[in-house]
């Protein structure tokens, strides 16, 4: 589903472009020659590997990318403003009545009925029965989806009704706000991953009681479904990776493409009109790994490339300027929900002191870094909230670029350079440590280190020393999922809908989840859980303003900016266009002009 979990996102291509939309249609152009004329395949630019193409273990944005064509959910947004949401594999959006008895009185009845022709790769139909699987494979403690299970909290148990195994009934606790977008499930085959149904020897009520789910944690059944889920099978291999949606993995070759073909006959076909999720108008997509900035712009280039949104600024105003590249692309800009950041391990003896934290985020000059990477285009932001939102905390300021401020900040905290080498210096725990900071980045992400020299040119003055470490990606996300850092470069991007923040700021997803950094104490929790489930708009406003305001003041992050996409669509698909939500294109419903460049 389009509006689900934020993601990591595996290019941190920093700041965009704001530029005018370039380019036309796709209409044969007289004299323009493609050497991929008549192709119906879309190769598509990806920076690294997806960690896995499992919609429930996975947690970066690249395998988001991947897997919204391999898999579908009961209801879908649209993507562009207002981004209404709509129903996919289910006929309609839910039916929502309050429970006005029993033990959830008060909470939620959530009646959803699949598709009558809604079925598997096997033919088999999609039923109650495959839903039942995913929302347990979910609970279950034991499977790596600590990031994802928090949301599904709510839902207590399900209705069933054996006249018909298409519809369903969640029964929810309490009214989160959220509700309905969490209900929509991603249902997995489970013929395909549970072949010996041990899954159906639990209940979903099993996984209520925490007590409970603790003792279950060493119950063989649980360990060994878990084990089989989160093997290699069910995250790169073709045959265990299956969904809904209406292509299937034909190969992962490890750091160079992964390859998705069409499947045929699909039935979600007739749909289109309803949900353009269902397209799957090329043959293949393939989605080609590439992790070097420059190799990705030769490759554009070379036109060897049909979509690329990952340029460097000065890059992407050059592109624009070359006829032989505009005559065959679109660049386009669209808006997107993202903002970049460097993380602060709050758990770290050297920046647990938020006055370090803040005296680090004096020390980054954000507007010299938008003058000379970005060329003046990039919007800086004070927060994990845009300012687009209606619960937006106009009230907090921009952290200005201060080495005075961060200097007097330093010595407050105790940190003094005693002997004279130019760091800083300070006693923890009876040993003396050097203010000295590795900031890890993804590898092959070359404006990512121009701001990481900036910055430590400045870190410098003030006696902190940084070093920067380029990792793999998947080498990158393992780490920073275990708190194996002093500090990393990274960008959220979310979904169009509220946001929750449970996911990355709630101390419950400091192990398993995404606080990567350690984010707060029992205060900070109250006010996440109390705006999860209310539902006045106006108080839960509020609510977000206050949990804005402790992340500002703790400072986990030294927050940066909020880019425009920066995208390239080859001309010979006539309706490819650039979309507000994220990657920021539907790859799937290019239709090729056979015509153009020939």
């Amino acid at each position: 589903m389009n509006f689900k979990s934020t993601k990591l996102l595996a290019a941190i291509t920093i700041f965009a472009a704001i530029l005018a939309s370039c380019g036309g249609g796709g209409k044969k152009s007289e004299g323009v020659k493609s050497k991929r004329a008549g192709i119906n395949e879309v190769v598509i630019h990806i920076s690294a590997d997806p960690d896995k193409l499992n919609g429930i273990t996975s947690t970066s944005s690249n395998a988001s990318e991947v897997e919204r064509n391999i898999f579908g959910s009961f209801l879908d947004n649209q993507l562009d403003s207002p981004f209404a949401i709509i129903p996919g594999l289910a006929k309609a959006r839910p039916l929502v009545e309050e429970i006005t008895e029993g033990v959830l009185k008060g909470g939620l009845k959530i009646t959803y009925e699949i598709r009558d022709a809604a079925a598997w790769d096997n033919g088999s139909p999609i039923t109650v029965d495959d839903v039942l699987f995913t929302l347990k494979a979910i609970k279950n403690p034991k499977v790596d989806c600590e990031h994802l299970r928090p949301y599904y909290d709510f839902i207590q148990d399900v209705v069933t009704y054996p006249d018909n195994n298409k519809k369903f009934t969640f029964l929810c606790k309490g009214q989160y706000f959220q509700s309905e977008v969490w209900s929509a499930i991603t249902p997995f085959p489970e013929y395909i991953y549970d072949p010996d149904k041990i899954m159906r020897k639990f209940k979903v009520t099993d996984f209520n009681d925490p007590k409970n789910v603790e003792k279950l944690r060493g119950n063989a059944d649980i360990i060994n479904f878990a084990k089989q889920f989160n093997a290699e099978k069910h995250a790169r291999e073709p045959e265990g990776v299956s969904g809904a949606g209406p292509y299937t993995l034909e190969k992962w070759i490890t750091g160079q493409r992964i390859i998705l073909k069409k499947k045929q006959n699909y039935w979600g076909e007739k749909y289109v009109s309803e949900d353009p999720e269902f397209a799957n108008l090329p043959d293949k997509l393939i989605f080609e790994i590439i992790n070097d900035e420059s190799a990705a712009l030769a490759a554009v280039k070379g036109e060897n490339l049909d979509v690329s949104s990952s340029f460097k600024s000065k890059d992407f105003i050059e592109l624009q300027k070359d006829e032989k590249i505009t005559s065959k692309y679109k660049l386009e800009t669209p808006t997107q929900l993202v903002y970049s950041y460097i993380g602060l391990n709050m758990r770290n003896p050297k920046t647990s002191d938020v006055k370090v934290r803040r005296a680090l985020a004096h020390l980054i000059d954000i507007d010299q870094i938008i003058k000379k990477i970005s060329y003046g285009m990039a919007t800086r932001v004070v927060g994990p909230t845009s300012p687009q939102r209606p619960y937006y905390n106009s009230d907090l300021k921009l952290i200005n670029f201060d080495i005075a401020e961060g200097n007097k900040l330093l010595d407050e905290a105790g940190w003094k350079d005693t002997d004279g080498d130019g760091v800083r210096d300070k006693v923890i725990n009876g040993k003396k440590e050097k203010l000295s900071l590795t900031i890890k980045i993804p590898s092959g992400n070359e404006t990512s280190e121009r701001i990481l020299l900036l910055y430590q040119e400045n870190c410098k003055k003030a006696g902190v020393e940084i070093s920067i470490a380029q990792k793999e990606w998947t080498v990158f996300l393992d780490e920073i999922k275990v708190h194996d850092f002093d500090a990393y470069l990274g960008s959220w991007v979310s979904h169009p809908l509220s946001d929750d923040p449970k996911q990355i700021w709630h101390t419950s997803s400091y192990n398993g989840g995404s606080n990567y950094v350690g984010f707060g104490d029992q205060k900070s929790d109250k006010v996440i859980d109390e705006l999860r489930y209310e539902l006045d708009e106006a108080k839960r406003n509020e609510l977000y303003k206050e949990f804005q305001q402790l992340v500002y003041d703790a400072q986990p992050y030294i927050f940066m900016s909020s880019p425009l996409n920066k995208i390239a669509l080859h001309k010979r698909f006539e309706n490819a266009r650039a979309r507000v939500c994220r990657p920021g294109y539907l790859a799937k419903e290019f239709k090729l002009n056979p015509d153009f460049g020939k």
